[in-house]
């Protein structure tokens, strides 16, 4: 049997290998696209007049000219490997063969957990692997394709996000939290706006004893939320948050420790946002600042309003 290989890259830069040689150069946008497009459909086929439709709607009766001159362009990059051919075309029909050897990328082994292991998590995390479908790929005057790869885009985000969900689990039940973080940040960056995963990482936080890093994934989400959403933190994130301090107090781990050198904000809105926060603390959560001196005029005044509305005390 062959070792040839065929290595196809759905996320991030797609990317189409054939025995380490990179075929992007010599086939078209409209053959990736193609590729691409029988990859993900159902049992990996579809129509012509599909595949005319999706790519050359516009061509009129050139556009089984350019189906054909496409699939023959494949056909000529991508050689057979042990009599099978990539693609087969029968009738009205074209199809990814089954038979042809396709190597599995580990984002494409990752929507499948069982088929899924640590080193292709390594390879996710460390490598910096991109975790969005197709992520920069377009066609010009081709929106059924671009509408399509949108809707692709998104069930493919959802799926990702499912898989990395039962894999941070495994990690947090065996009491890896640094890398069930890893997982969760990955989460995060592919849907910024799920309370419920920024709430799992304040929680894993809590867990580890790191209740800075718990306040500050909470200040940075609530930051954004206003910035880029023009809304504040959901009343279960809030429930979320405050629970997590007042567990702090009583363990006595109320201390938040503050080593960066500026906190240029709006220390009035700030404040009434702590003030909605802590409604029912008796006494300010001590704020430890090693450097005040460094800290700017801005930083400064804003831990004072916090100190004058007794959210806060200083420790110095």
């Amino acid at each position: 049997m062959s070792t040839d290989t065929l290595k196809i890259e759905l996320y991030g830069d797609m990317r189409i290998e054939f025995c380490g040689r990179d075929l992007l150069g010599v086939l078209s946008k409209k053959s990736v696209a193609l590729i691409a497009y029988l990859m993900c459909a159902p049992s990996r086929q579809a129509s012509k007049s599909t595949l005319k439709d999706l790519l050359w709607i516009d061509a009129g009766e050139k556009a089984a000219y350019n189906l054909r001159f496409n699939l023959w362009s494949i056909k000529k990059n991508i050689p057979e490997i042990d009599g099978e051919n990539f693609i087969i075309t029968a009738g009205s029909t074209c199809r990814i063969n089954p038979e042809y050897p396709v190597e599995k990328t580990s984002l494409e082994r990752l929507e499948n957990v069982n088929d899924f292991s640590r080193e292709d998590l390594a390879d996710i995390i460390e490598k910096g692997s991109s975790l969005i479908f197709m992520e920069h790929f377009y066609l010009k005057r081709c929106d059924d394709f671009n509408d399509w790869l949108t809707l692709e885009r998104n069930n493919r985000e959802r799926r990702i996000i499912n898989a990395l969900k039962r894999v941070a689990d495994s990690f947090e039940e065996k009491g890896e939290y640094k890398r069930a973080l890893d997982i969760l940040n990955k989460m995060v960056f592919l849907s910024p706006f799920e309370d419920d995963i920024h709430i799992r990482v304040m929680k894993i936080h809590q867990r580890m004893g790191n209740i800075g890093e718990a306040v500050r994934e909470y200040n940075d989400y609530c930051s954004r939320l206003k910035k880029e959403l023009s809304v504040g933190p959901s009343r279960e994130l809030k429930e979320s948050y405050t629970s997590i301090l007042k567990w702090a107090q009583q363990e006595g781990a109320e201390v938040v420790r503050i080593k960066d050198k500026a906190y240029n904000s709006d220390f009035a809105a700030a404040t009434e946002m702590l003030k909605g926060i802590f409604p029912g603390f008796e006494h300010g959560i001590t704020v430890e600042i090693d450097n005040w001196n460094n800290l700017d005029q801005k930083s400064q005044e804003l831990f004072e309003a916090l100190v004058r509305e007794k959210i806060i005390t200083i420790g110095r």
